[in-house]
């Protein structure tokens, strides 16, 4: 069987609280301040030592805090892409996981399932999804198969539906367009 690793969302190493602490102390601008309030300290500069020290703490902190919320949010959208997909593959519906989708698939949809990959829905049965991840809309969208100019905005795109986002309710079907880092949450 095919690998489709291109297509699927980067995933890397995980790293641990203490891996991004650490990195953190080994930056080259934390060591530099280091050294100048060591040498503060050894010239008898006791204030300026502590200023120092003190700038070094608040650059540490506010960089390891800032760097575990990206790790933890890389996490988050990793977990978005373990989800299932029902694909329609030589006439049969196989399920499958949604990294293996590739762009010509034909996804089955069902209502409270997690979309896959970017989609152009070919069959519509009053699907309405939950976009709100995407386009910040806070009620579910409507969706058809029409067709709609090249130009139309992400929120108006009523004939798609994209990767990481959920049906709320219908039932249809949709040629998969793009996955991984292609589609729009990627």
């Amino acid at each position: 069987m095919q690998k489709y690793g291109p297509n699927r969302i980067e995933a890397g190493k995980q790293r641990s609280v203490w891996e991004i602490f650490i990195a953190q102390i080994k930056d080259l601008i934390v060591l530099l301040l280091a050294v100048a309030a060591g040498v503060s300290f050894a010239l008898g500069q006791l204030l300026e030592g502590v200023s120092i020290l003190v700038a070094l703490i608040v650059n540490v902190l506010i960089g390891f805090g800032t760097e575990l919320r990206a790790v933890r949010s890389i996490e988050a959208l990793q977990q978005m892409t373990r989800v299932q997909a029902k694909v329609l593959r030589q006439g049969k519906i196989r399920q499958i996981p949604a990294s293996e989708t590739v762009p010509g698939d034909i996804v089955v949809l069902e209502g409270g399932d997690m979309i896959p990959a970017d989609l152009r829905l070919i069959e519509s049965n009053r699907i309405e999804a939950d976009e709100s991840a995407l386009t910040g809309e806070s009620v579910p969208v409507g969706k058809a198969v029409d067709a709609l100019p090249e130009e139309t905005s992400l929120a108006e795109r009523t004939n798609m539906l994209f990767k990481g986002t959920a049906l709320t309710q219908g039932s249809g079907k949709g040629l998969v367009v793009a996955t991984g880092m292609s589609t729009e949450l990627g």
